[in-house]
């Protein structure tokens, strides 16, 4: 069955989906909450609060080619003159395929081997995984310097190829753990956020190359979350399966992109729709009145396809979620995020199923 198959008859039909951070400490309830608040599609979670390694970025850095980690220091860098010589290494690594050097330790992912070890999750269809995206990666790791590694060129190409090996890896032990559930990897871009911004030198054209490059080398599923207002009309044309976006504080910006949406979802793709804002707001939040909110999306998406694409059809192909990570949170406002998901994600099912 091909992909496109597959999501046509797989349907997520508004279950919730996790961006994977969490404010735990303990990798075992990490995962615990995680399985319990997302049963149909769990992912493993991030811990940034339990070492500076699980960290977003630094997280990745194992194998990737002159990466200096000063754990004494609680920092990361890359080492620009080592780059020339640990480039050849690297190349017969990632061209011979060799995944487990391209492994997430559980030194850098406390909670991942801890969530593999519960897999297969009954009644669970899917199965997520994270990595942070190219562009956030070259405009926030950095060298010596401080001078961003996306600007040296062939390091940053090489860490490109880095990232979708990590994603590949991730996959490779979803299957072997649960080969029943479709996996789906995530690519996190916070910095698209500054996109066309006089900020950052980082053309359109090489968003989509390095994008495109980390869903490519996939075989699965693949998703972009963006937390914040960005160029939805550029991302929706990458090879992307899933658009998450920040549906609590960003709405307005991922409709303007009226053509490249329709044809999102033209072309079979999915929404992710972070409703639940992870600030002290969730608090005060209503969840019915975020399920109508969504439903209200959800029929603007359809008014700008075709007749045969209806509100209905959207949110059949619509994950629920927290507008974005909840690891700085606290434990309870993290609760709320989970909790308030779920709600929505049934009030929605009723309209639908």
């Amino acid at each position: 069955m091909s992909k496109r198959e597959l999501m046509e008859t797989l349907l997520p039909e508004c279950a919730t989906i996790a961006i994977g951070t969490v404010p735990h400490s303990d990798p075992q309830e990490a995962v615990s909450f995680m399985l319990a608040h997302n049963p149909e599609c769990p992912s493993w979670p991030q811990l940034p609060q339990a070492d500076f390694r699980e960290g977003m970025y630094i997280q990745y850095l194992e194998g990737m080619p002159a990466a200096v980690i000063d754990e004494e220091d609680r920092r990361a860098f890359f080492d620009a003159e080592a780059a020339p010589d640990e480039l050849a290494a690297f190349y017969e690594r990632y061209f011979a395929e060799d995944l487990e050097s391209f492994a997430i330790s559980a030194d850098y992912a406390r909670g991942f081997n801890p969530f593999m070890g519960r897999m297969p999750l009954a009644g669970a269809r899917y199965i997520k995984g994270q990595v942070v995206g190219p562009a956030s990666f070259g405009l926030t790791m950095a060298d010596r310097d401080n001078k961003p590694v996306l600007y040296h060129s062939d390091l940053f190409e090489a860490l490109i190829k880095g990232l979708a090996m990590k994603g590949r890896w991730q996959v490779e032990r979803f299957r072997q753990a649960a080969p029943d559930l479709t996996p789906i990897i995530f690519y996190d871009e916070p910095y698209l956020t500054q996109v066309g911004s006089a900020m950052i030198s980082i053309s359109p054209e090489q968003v989509v190359a390095s994008l495109n490059e980390c869903f490519g080398a996939i075989d699965c599923i693949t998703g972009i979350h963006v937390c914040g207002g960005t160029d939805w009309g550029l991302v929706a044309t990458t090879d992307v399966d899933i658009l998450h976006f920040d549906a609590a504080h960003h709405s307005r910006e991922f409709f303007l992109y009226e053509k490249e949406l329709a044809a999102f979802m033209e072309r079979g793709g999915w929404i992710g729709w972070g409703v639940l804002p992870t600030d002290e707001g969730v608090m005060a939040t209503q969840t019915g009145k975020l399920a109508e909110q969504v439903l209200r999306g959800a029929e603007k998406v359809a008014g700008f396809c075709p007749p045969d694409i209806s509100a209905e059809h959207v949110l059949k192909r619509s994950f629920i979620s927290q507008s974005c990570g909840t690891g700085t949170l606290s434990m309870e406002l993290a609760e709320r995020c989970f909790t308030g998901a779920a709600e929505v994600s049934d009030a929605l099912r009723s309209r639908i199923c």
